[in-house]
């Protein structure tokens, strides 16, 4: 689970999603991110992989997929709020609150949803949990109606039990000098780079797009698109306003390492320790993105 944020734009919720590593060892047990303060523990019987915008937790056993998603509302009255609103990811994913949403905990909420996602009915319970240190959680088991069970119930709300809040630890990498690389600034100048990842169970399944524009002028736009899937939604956005795009980015030496800083208007900082290999294709803290600088693909910096 990386520090770095992406946003998906609920009806109004914001949700920052994080953990941005992708594994294909299946996890079991406690979890923990020290960098985020946060740790949880798989159920028994069932297991989790690290996908890009979150954690999921499936069980052979069970149909349906928990996802494990940061937001950053830091109120319980404004996250009832939220939650009353319902959830529309995208056009064709649809949540709305059944009976009203229940206090679980000190710092949880928890509410049954129905509707569609990707245009299939479905049906969720969604646990939404403040962390006074930082990002809370969001903590949706879901599956397809017809396979929503008291299981996939029980197990999502043994892992909102579960959730432990701390201080992050600081990385000591945090305070050092910095300086601009001007290499890799030309190499990356208007250039696009993409991320395509897929994660698939025999009930649920999870796709996620990232691009991340580095326009020449300085300024960036960034595009997340997430869907989950049985057999669940989606977002796409570059943020900003009046201004260019969503932020500024700058290629930085950090000791040994080259990181592209994204600084987004909103106050956000993402980091990526970037590395090329010898047949030229470009990581990002460890992910394959493509680069493309023209075409169809290309980047957006109109």
């Amino acid at each position: 689970m990386k520090s770095q944020t992406n946003v998906i734009k609920t009806s109004p919720l914001f949700f920052c999603l994080l953990f941005l590593s992708t594994l294909n060892a299946q996890l079991t047990g406690k979890i923990d991110y020290p960098n985020l303060g946060i740790s949880f523990h798989v159920p028994e019987g069932w297991s989790g992989t690290e996908v890009t915008s979150g954690f999921a937790i499936n069980s052979p056993e069970n149909k349906g997929v928990i996802i494990i998603i940061t937001h950053n509302v830091h109120s319980i009255l404004e996250m009832e709020q939220e939650a009353k609103n319902g959830f529309q990811i995208s056009e064709n994913t649809l949540l709305t609150l059944e009976n009203g949403v229940e206090k679980i905990m000190d710092n949880a909420i928890a509410g049954l949803y129905t509707g569609t996602i990707d245009t299939k009915p479905a049906k969720a319970l969604i646990v939404g949990m403040i962390n006074p240190y930082g990002y809370g959680l969001t903590i949706i088991s879901t599956a397809k109606s017809s396979q929503f069970t008291d299981n996939l119930k029980r197990a999502g709300l043994s892992v909102s039990k579960s959730v432990v809040f701390y201080n992050p630890k600081i990385q000591g990498n945090t305070i050092e000098s910095k300086e601009k690389s001007t290499e890799l600034t030309q190499l990356f100048k208007n250039c696009r780079l993409t991320y395509l990842e897929s994660y698939g169970t025999s009930g649920g399944g999870y796709n996620n797009r990232t691009t991340i524009d580095l326009c020449g002028e300085g300024y960036f736009k960034h595009s997340s698109l997430s869907s989950v899937s049985m057999d669940t939604g989606g977002s796409s956005g570059y943020g900003g306003n009046n201004r260019q795009g969503a932020g500024t980015w700058v290629m930085l030496k950090k000791q040994s390492q080259s990181v592209l800083q994204l600084s987004f208007y909103n106050g956000e900082i993402y980091e990526y320790i970037v590395t090329i290999d010898e047949a030229d294709k470009t990581y990002l803290n460890g992910n394959r993105y493509f680069r493309v600088y023209d075409g169809d693909y290309g980047p957006d910096c109109n």
